[in-house]
């Protein structure tokens, strides 16, 4: 028996270890490529299998009407949607296979998947294309929403066919196709589309701008703002469907810096697109021609119409300055009888009507038509009114306060639970200054809606004063001493009669009231000075003027 030699034993171990490294992978690797080559022989049957189903269904519409040939048109679209993703989705696996046997085993039938891309996709634009009707004149708010719904889902459907319409071209390049003449198809299918879109989206914004004035015209319809607010979204829809063909445009190396700009200038959004340096010169180039022509052409007409729109106004407001003091003059000679804040609102309101003529007539020269502009600002003033209703509360109790006159300029008031001098009035609300010099602006309508009081209304007030004695003191003696220093002062009036009468036993005194007649304007100064001759007069008199007191008993109990 042979025995074993330890040199053989190595060899073995090291063709042992060699197989293992260098074999396992190939192994692994073939394995691989068995399952890469199954998934790409199923995706070829599912391809197959959609194709059938494709042909099948264009047959069935041929023969089929009505709502069956309908049904059987969807399924179609929808089949020829899923064999262009296929077609793609298996072009794009074989794409990603590296160089070898199993890439070259696959890629003819990828060929004829990308090839038959460029038949398929203008075939399916085409029959999302039938179902985009315009709404017809005279449809409902409802209708027309409906309308455009079905329109902007089949445009969604055909941008997506363009997407993988676009990416079987790119990816046709990796093959080293010749694409030049699927490419030119779809750059002028592009251009076509482009210049559509730019024109529906001038359409639609010029729609918007009509339902704009229509409705401020007739604020109150509600099929008008239906009709703007269906208009409104139309435009955005357009706009984010120019954005996505201008999208797919730039990759093609189609000039799109002018519907870029149109979509900027159109609708106001920024995109990255807009801060491209060409849009960018383009826009201000555009502004600055459209400055520069306004300037050479039309600057001297402007320059004089600026001018003579100033001296218009500024000739009216200086009539309006000579005629408000004859108007001032004229109400104080009337015989009307008006209040002084009545007398103010007209001269106001007479100031103001020559101002607002004066710049009617200067806007009139340069060419706003006046009627269109009266109306227009009579719908305004309408619409406001009914917004501020609260406002032409105050109005309306403004008027009331003029016309029935309850206080009048420097009457003081206690009205709307503030209490002061009247400074100013408008028709929504009157301005009142405190003693204290703080103004308080009070709403006509807290006003006449509440319990006012005019102080100053009358021409002789009643001072009120109470004096209090001990009970020790001499009445008739108290009596004979208000008497005296009341009658000694000369702005005590005696008619009507002077009032001193014992009034109340109070807890601590005996309390007199003296209730003299001033004039108005001397309240104040009869009502202070009063106040310091009694006490002086009571000091020289020996009469006192007790405080207050309490007496306390205390009750101590017998333990």
């Amino acid at each position: 028996m042979q025995k074993n030699n330890p040199a053989t034993w190595f060899i073995g171990i090291l063709l042992l270890l060699g197989s293992f490294v260098f074999v396992s992978p190939l192994l692994a690797a073939e394995e691989q490529g068995d399952d890469k080559g199954s998934a790409l022989r199923q995706s070829l049957g599912k391809i197959e299998k959609q194709q059938a189903t494709i042909d099948d269904l264009k047959a069935r519409i041929g023969r089929s009407e009505g709502l069956s040939k309908i049904a059987y048109e969807q399924r179609y679209k929808k089949g020829l949607d899923k064999l262009l993703q296929q077609n793609l989705a298996f072009a794009e696996s074989v794409a990603a296979l590296e160089q070898g046997e199993l890439r070259n085993q696959f890629q003819p039938r990828a060929v004829v998947a990308l090839t038959a891309q460029f038949d398929l996709a203008p075939y399916a634009v085409q029959q999302y294309g039938r179902q985009i009707v315009l709404p017809e004149e005279g449809m409902s708010p409802a209708e027309q929403a409906a309308a455009y719904a079905r329109i902007y889902h089949a445009v969604a459907e055909m941008n997506r066919i363009y997407e993988l319409w676009f990416k079987s071209l790119e990816l046709a390049r990796s093959f080293e196709l010749d694409i030049a003449e699927q490419e030119q198809a779809l750059k002028e299918i592009f251009i076509e589309r482009a210049a559509n879109i730019s024109v529906m989206l001038e359409h639609a914004m010029t729609d918007v701008s009509i339902l704009r004035a229509s409705a401020a015209a007739v604020p109150d319809d509600t099929d008008l703002k239906s009709r703007l607010k269906i208009a409104v979204g139309h435009v955005q829809s357009v706009a984010d469907n120019f954005a996505v063909v201008l999208a797919m445009m730039e990759p093609l190396e189609l000039d799109i810096q002018d519907y870029q700009e149109q979509l900027l200038n159109a609708t106001g959004q920024v995109t990255t697109e807009v801060f491209e340096v060409g849009v960018i010169t383009n826009l201000f180039i555009g502004w600055g021609s459209t400055l520069w022509t306004l300037v050479i052409e039309e600057g001297p007409n402007l320059i004089f119409k600026i001018l003579l729109i100033i001296l218009i106004f500024l000739g009216f407001r200086k009539l309006a300055d000579v005629i408000q003091p004859l108007v001032e003059g004229a109400l104080e000679k009337s015989q009307l009888d008006l209040s002084e804040l009545l007398q103010r609102m007209v001269v106001s309101i007479v100031r103001n009507i020559i101002i607002i003529l004066g710049l009617l007539i200067a806007l009139s020269q340069i060419g706003i038509s006046l009627g269109p502009l009266l109306a227009g600002l009579g719908v305004v003033g309408f619409v406001v009114g009914f917004a501020l209703q609260d406002t032409l509360s105050n109005f309306a109790a403004g008027m009331m306060i003029l016309i029935y006159r309850p206080f009048d300029v420097d009457d003081f008031v206690e009205a709307g639970s503030v209490s002061g001098m009247v400074s100013h009035m408008s028709l929504v609300n009157t301005t009142i200054m405190t003693f204290d010099n703080q103004t308080i602006i009070v709403p006509n309508n807290k006003i006449w809606g509440d319990v006012i009081k005019n102080v100053t209304a009358q021409t002789i007030r009643r001072v009120d004063l109470t004096f209090g004695i001990a009970y020790s003191d001499d009445i008739p003696k108290t009596e004979r001493v208000l008497r005296e220093v009341v009658e000694a002062h000369d702005k005590v009036l005696d008619e009507p009669e002077l009032m001193i009468r014992l009034h109340e036993l109070g807890d601590s005194s005996v309390n007199f009231v003296v209730r003299p007649w001033v004039e108005r304007d001397d309240y104040w100064d009869v009502y202070w000075d009063l106040i310091r001759a009694v006490k002086l007069r009571f000091d020289e008199e020996g009469i006192s003027i007790p405080f207050p007191q309490r007496d306390v008993h205390v009750y101590t109990e017998a333990s």
